[in-house]
């Protein structure tokens, strides 16, 4: 795994290193290299990030094959999956449950018909920052990852949406938090995602540029960018209901301070 190595050398505190090239999958990334409270390092190629993975070439599935991935799990809903399926690889298993309920999402599968929707039009900072709240508690799909990944025989694992911005996230906000990282390098971690979605962004802006407002155009950016204030609404609820992460993973999540250990004895190194 050559760029394992790559990242390693050049990984300095700037956690862009960690992108992974992809030639038709968006917001790929190694979430490895990340240093905890007491001084261990998340270790490379068990977790992994990204967006839709529908565009994938054949040079991707190569890629894709030699990152030692046993698992990918979906966040996406039955008619994001249905219209963008996952591929399947033999001795991966991929498992799909929402991390948001279905109706509340845009009845609606590509960019271009989001910019022409109701659900578009009706969205804005408040609308995120409440959505992401909603996510963190009662949520189904993160008490599932949390168990999956504690069994090695999982690992490494991909998890993804449509984006790999808001839904994966959460996810990994979760994970890095669950391993000892920091909350302030949790939050640079999914800042990235404006890096990785940039050029995507901008292309979109372009070829629209003559059919949206202004008004839209910024709404499309609020929409689109991963904003402090939409990750902080998850630390803010958590925070609120039960006062700090470790109560919200046994209570929420059920990992408990012993299953919090072997995770982080599994999935770290000195």
């Amino acid at each position: 795994m050559v760029y394992r190595l790559i990242v390693k050398q050049q990984y300095t505190g700037n956690p862009v290193t960690r992108i992974i090239p992809f030639e038709g999958i968006r917001n790929f990334r190694d979430m490895g290299g990340y240093k905890t409270t007491d001084g261990r390092i998340v270790k490379y190629g068990l977790f992994y990030r990204s967006a839709e993975l529908t565009g994938m070439t054949e040079k991707d599935k190569e890629l894709f094959k030699s990152l030692g991935i046993k698992y990918i799990f979906d966040y996406r809903d039955a008619s994001e999956a249905t219209a963008k399926p996952d591929p399947i690889f033999e001795g991966v298993n991929n498992v799909r449950i929402p991390a948001i309920a279905e109706e509340t999402q845009a009845p609606v599968q590509t960019i271009e018909e989001i910019i022409k929707s109701d659900f578009f039009k009706n969205m804005n900072a408040d609308g995120l920052i409440d959505m992401y709240g909603k996510m963190t508690l009662n949520n189904s799909s993160y008490k599932r990852l949390i168990e999956v990944i504690q069994n090695p025989n999982n690992l490494g694992i991909l998890h993804h949406c449509a984006a790999g911005k808001d839904r994966t996230g959460v996810g990994a906000a979760f994970i890095l938090l669950a391993l000892g990282v920091p909350k302030e390098t949790v939050m640079q971690d999914y800042l990235i995602t404006n890096e990785t979605l940039k050029e995507l962004n901008e292309s979109i802006k372009a070829k629209f540029s003559e059919q949206i407002t202004k008004e839209e155009i910024i709404k499309f950016d609020r929409m689109m960018a991963a904003k402090e204030e939409y990750l902080q609404a998850v630390f803010t609820v958590i925070e609120e209901i039960y006062g700090d992460m470790d109560i919200y993973f046994e209570k929420e999540l059920n990992l408990t301070a012993e299953k919090r250990v072997k995770l982080q004895d599994l999935c770290l190194e000195s």
